[in-house]
């Protein structure tokens, strides 16, 4: 998941659904991609709030889309982070073997397995 201060709620509300539905907690990670400095701090809210999660944060450079992004009607589109999941394969570490790329504004109503 991408992870911002403008929807951290959406994020917090999405791994919620994802712990409440899970049958096996020990099988889920989350690996987080951000462009804020603020990162830090991102990652310890959510870490306050669901102290036991596995996960991580890993900062996407957003140089990596720069000039790739054409002009959209909605501004929240332009944003280079709505791109990172094209880098996934760059990002995250190669001893992850299956990822599921999600937005922060879903609600899973099942066991994402």
């Amino acid at each position: 998941m991408t992870l911002n201060t403008n929807y951290l709620r959406n994020t917090m509300a999405a791994v919620l659904s994802m712990l409440q539905h899970s049958t096996c907690l020990e099988n889920l990670a989350f690996h987080f991609l951000s462009t804020h400095d603020d990162a830090l701090e991102l990652f310890s809210s959510i870490k306050s709030t669901f102290p036991y999660l596995k996960m991580k944060i890993y900062r996407f450079d957003s140089n990596r889309v720069h000039g790739k992004i054409s002009k959209s009607i909605r501004q929240a589109l332009d944003q280079p982070l709505n791109y990172a999941r094209i880098y996934l394969a760059d990002t995250i570490p190669e001893d992850v073997k299956h990822v599921i790329y999600l937005d922060s504004d879903l609600v899973v109503v099942d066991d994402i397995a």
